[in-house]
């Protein structure tokens, strides 16, 4: 496993366009939403009475804001335009999935080259690829919606309620977690033009060395994200925007780690 993920490491390492083109991705995207809400929310907030007004006041703001929201059509083209950036996230991150996959399965080409032909290429099958996992994450949840339903009538307090619920959340998170790596190795053999067969089969009988090196560095990630948090809080200012920005790209290194350990696994490729 530890030769896999050193592997994987130094292909990440060699992957500078990929990370740098997920990276402004990433913080477009970001840049593009923060100043939609801020269109929203600053006016809102200069209408908001504040302290230095009565109490009834704030009342007054609120039952006008509860009635044109439930009475009137003010907040249907906020909703269809979030709509439309979650159905735009939807198109292009398949597509940048399938520059990354292409990207890893070809290191002789010119890095933007390769890059942008995985999209021309591989774009299509990957769109289906994820309206398919899109698909098959959200079903569970038409069984789990009554089951939770039924949980919040029955408990009173969070404690209770979140262990009655631990059961079915991590069932559904371990069903995730497999469900991700299905379609990874599908991609993979997609990239590598194997056979569904071939790819599901590997998947089957590489699943220890697939879970235990996908667990690995999720952990890994896991320790990487809380020392960020940490650290967010402790610092303020330009040095907590710096440090931000620097998770996103450590962010983008572990992801794009991920996919290249299960490429050298499915390669077969071990020091």
């Amino acid at each position: 496993m530890f030769g896999h993920l050193k592997n994987g490491f130094k292909t990440t390492a060699s992957q500078t366009f990929v990370l740098l083109v997920l990276w402004m991705y990433h913080f477009a995207w970001g840049f593009v939403l923060l100043l939609y809400v801020k269109s929203i929310v600053d006016p809102l907030l200069h209408r908001f009475p504040g302290e230095h007004l009565a109490t009834s006041a704030s009342h007054l703001f609120m039952a006008e804001a509860q009635f044109r929201l439930m009475k009137t059509d003010i907040s249907y083209a906020p909703l269809w335009l979030l709509l439309g950036f979650a159905g735009a996230r939807m198109l292009l991150t398949p597509l940048l999935n399938a520059g990354v996959y292409y990207s890893l399965h070809n290191p002789h080409m010119n890095s933007g080259y390769r890059f942008f032909q995985g999209i021309r290429r591989l774009g299509r099958p990957f769109l289906g690829y994820y309206a398919a996992q899109t698909i098959l994450t959200l079903a569970p949840l038409y069984w789990l919606y009554p089951i939770v339903y039924g949980a919040l009538g029955k408990h009173g307090d969070y404690l209770s309620l979140g262990l009655a619920l631990l059961p079915w959340v991590a069932g559904y998170a371990l069903y995730g977690f497999l469900l991700r790596l299905v379609f990874m190795y599908i991609q993979l053999g997609k990239t590598s033009e194997q056979s569904l067969g071939q790819s599901l089969g590997l998947l089957l009988r590489k699943l220890p060395l697939i879970a235990a090196a996908a667990v690995t560095l999720l952990a890994l990630s896991g320790i990487v994200t809380a020392a960020a948090l940490s650290a967010s809080l402790i610092w303020a200012g330009i040095s907590a925007i710096l440090l931000q920005q620097l998770f996103h790209i450590v962010s983008m290194m572990f992801k794009l780690w991920g996919i290249a350990t299960q490429y050298h696994v499915y390669a077969g490729d071990a020091d």
